[in-house]
């Protein structure tokens, strides 16, 4: 960015990805009325340019052709160049990443489309070099092209245009099967996992050149493995997470995982940092702990808290979205070592933790070391040092170093705020209070979900989706809401708050009027948001969970706490009819959904338990369903507060006394009450 040049219509923005470019020589426009208007009283073509604030190829595009007056001079001549933030507006993302695909063409960032002025795509693609290599053209002679079609071959574009998106309103209108997903469908997810793991580094190699975090496809592996009894699916978590976490996909000193590695390894990352990730990450770390009790996954996911409040939780409450991958025009600049530099931080301990940190003179990458542990040995038994001591030579190093580190220039923090990625974390945190027993995460937890109730909602009690510099703004998508409501019930199931229930509930029927299509699945976007060539819906569960998969699993709920049954029965039953096929032929692209199917479809039970909270007994039974792995159990606390019961029906009538009374329930019938845990372990409430 050249503050020296005169600032386009883009320095009245908020986004962090749309400031960057707001000095470039391109008469950039945000996505609205403005660019729309001049594109058709110029007869211009749209060219959309689509990222985000953290995305490395989108800093080397902007350098290399949007910063240079040549290129920006063809630009402004041919086209309405708009920019977008994908983050901000998933919806637009979206479809014109569809319509790529559509043109057999691979996705990625940054995401370059050429539209007509009635915004219909006629061609695009993702990078372009400003000289043609890589076996692609250059973003000028591309731009001349299709320049030249338009004033020579219009017709033509605009019948490509009218095809594409017929095609994609159709992709998106499927009917309904009105055929559940078989049950087939959770042994064929489980073996197309255990035939794409990857037995040497871990993980799973659906792409051949990189390795994502697949915290979601886990968490579905644990539930699998538990309801099963296979043992194998446990194993791959096992290995997955631990190699997640010495790898160098992680950030070995400030803690935190990257958005993927750029190897089958974990060794080299993409080094941006996402909220997403590192929210989906703690929730695996957390289950599998309340599996496993092992330490490693206990401290793993503390790490990553302290990193987050540290590093991403921001004055006003919310929790930043993501760190860059670069610092002074190189990626990874701020993460690597040199090993003099290392040595002298590490003063006497420095041999022993060039050993286990993989410190060597050549390094990893580009001459320097990204710091990384071998999973495949036991350091400490090899090297004859004690657990306790040697971590102490960790801690205290792992401060001096990152004392260091935070002197350098630091990488740039898209500071806007998120609905549903901090309702992704919000949803962490509550479950690591619940397995670690620790009220200070529910405390951060209703402090994040505070600051959404103040800053998110407005005063028609609409959902917003982005906060920064004290704007709300664009109206919340599906994905939005069903975080909100999980978080919100996540909440309760930690606190046992009802006043969470409520919100819950309300948000639910606000999703159900604003989001619901005639098929039976939820459109991403509500039907009082801006109309688009085309509403989607999306079951796909990419880097977060899709917003249908997680209205399924808030659907889930809702039932197991005996709320409108009737009515979501049917609701849930329609959205897994629409993703019927989805779930049994391509379950490993679907892992959440999949999950929320497979805990629809097995023996789920309510344990609802009754009295004072100070009483042995309840607390007993209350920690021991918090801190162990029931995937098919909900523990229900009641207080005797009557009020309770009309917003959580399965605590109706169940109030007897002071007293420990234990129920368990299941389709909405309960068992006579019982009155001590041990009692409760005979029945074998799994």
């Amino acid at each position: 960015m050249n503050s020296n040049n005169k600032p386009n219509k883009l320095i009245n923005e908020k986004s962090p990805y749309l400031l960057q470019h707001a000095y470039n020589p391109v008469n950039w426009f945000a996505w609205g009325e403005e660019a729309f208007e001049k594109a058709k009283q110029e007869d211009k073509l749209i060219l959309l340019s689509i990222g985000y604030a953290t995305c490395h190829w989108c800093h080397v595009m902007e350098r290399e052709s949007f910063e240079d007056e040549n290129t920006a001079a063809v630009m402004n001549e041919n086209f309405v160049s708009i920019k977008l933030d994908r983050e901000e507006r998933p919806d637009i993302d979206k479809i014109y990443m569809d319509a790529l695909h559509a043109m057999n063409q691979q996705g990625g960032w940054p995401l370059n489309m050429f539209l007509t002025p009635d915004r219909k795509p006629i061609a695009g693609g993702t990078y372009f070099p400003p000289i043609e290599k890589y076996g692609r053209k250059s973003f000028i002679e591309v731009m001349t092209i299709i320049s030249d079609m338009w004033k020579t071959r219009r017709d033509e574009l605009i019948q490509s245009s009218e095809s594409i998106v017929e095609y994609l309103k159709q992709e998106e209108l499927a009917p309904n099967s009105k055929k559940l997903p078989s049950l087939d469908s959770f042994d064929n997810a489980y073996k197309s996992f255990n035939n794409y793991f990857d037995t040497t580094y871990y993980g799973f190699k659906t792409n051949m050149v990189n390795k994502f975090p697949p915290s979601m496809g886990l968490s579905f592996l644990m539930h699998y493995g538990f309801h099963k009894k296979n043992n194998h699916a446990v194993e791959m978590t096992d290995k997955t997470l631990q190699a997640m976490k010495k790898g160098g996909i992680y950030d070995q000193v400030g803690g935190g995982i990257c958005r993927y590695a750029t190897d089958q390894e974990w060794l080299v990352p993409h080094f941006e940092k996402m909220l997403y990730d590192n929210s989906l990450y703690l929730i695996s770390l957390a289950e599998f702990y309340s599996i496993t009790k092992e330490e490693f996954f206990k401290e793993a996911y503390y790490d990553i808290i302290t990193y987050l409040h540290r590093d991403m939780k921001l004055e006003s409450g919310g929790i930043a979205s993501a760190e860059d991958a670069d610092s002074e025009g190189e990626e990874g600049k701020f993460y690597v070592w040199e090993i003099e530099e290392f040595r002298k931080i590490c003063t006497e301990d420095s041999k022993i933790l060039e050993k286990f940190w993989n410190v060597t003179e050549s390094g990893n990458f580009e001459h320097h070391t990204i710091l990384n542990e071998n999973f495949h040995e036991d350091f400490l038994s090899l090297n004859g040092l004690d657990k306790e001591k040697f971590n102490e030579i960790l801690i205290k190093n792992k401060a001096k170093l990152l004392e260091v580190r935070s002197k350098r220039i630091r990488p740039l923090r898209d500071d806007k705020v998120l609905t549903s990625w901090n309702c992704l974390y919000i949803r962490a945190l509550a479950i690591g209070s619940m397995i670690f027993q620790d009220e200070k995460l529910l405390d951060e937890a209703k402090i994040t979900y505070q600051f959404l109730e103040n800053k998110l909602i407005d005063e028609n009690k609409r959902l917003l989706r982005r906060f920064r510099e004290n704007e709300s703004r664009f109206k919340a998508y599906l994905t939005d809401y069903a975080e909100f409501i999980q978080a919100s019930l996540f909440l309760y199931f930690s606190s046992f708050n009802t006043d969470y229930v409520k919100k819950a509930k309300f948000f639910m029927d606000e999703t159900i009027r604003l989001f619901l299509s005639p098929n039976g699945a939820f459109f991403d976007t509500g039907s009082d948001s801006e109309e688009l060539i085309r509403r989607s819906i999306d079951g796909y569960d990419g880097v977060e969970p899709s917003g249908n998969s997680s209205i399924s699993f808030c659907l889930n709920l809702f039932l197991s706490l005996g709320i409108e049954t009737d009515k979501y029965e049917n609701l849930i039953e329609s959205l897994f009819q629409f993703f019927s096929e989805d779930i049994e032929k391509r379950g490993i692209s679907y892992p959440y959904m999949l999950k929320s199917y497979l805990y629809y479809t097995t023996n789920t039970k309510q344990i609802v338990v009754t009295g004072k909270k100070e009483d042995t007994d309840v607390k007993k039974v209350l920690e021991y369903f918090k801190t162990n792995y029931f995937p098919n159990t909900i523990l229900i606390y009641h207080d005797g507060n009557k009020d309770s019961e009309s917003i959580v029906p399965i605590l109706k009538d169940k109030y007897i006394s002071d007293e420990c009374k234990i129920y368990i329930c299941e389709n909405q019938t309960c068992s006579l009450p019982i009155n001590s845990l041990e009692e409760l372990k005979n029945r074998s409430p799994n």
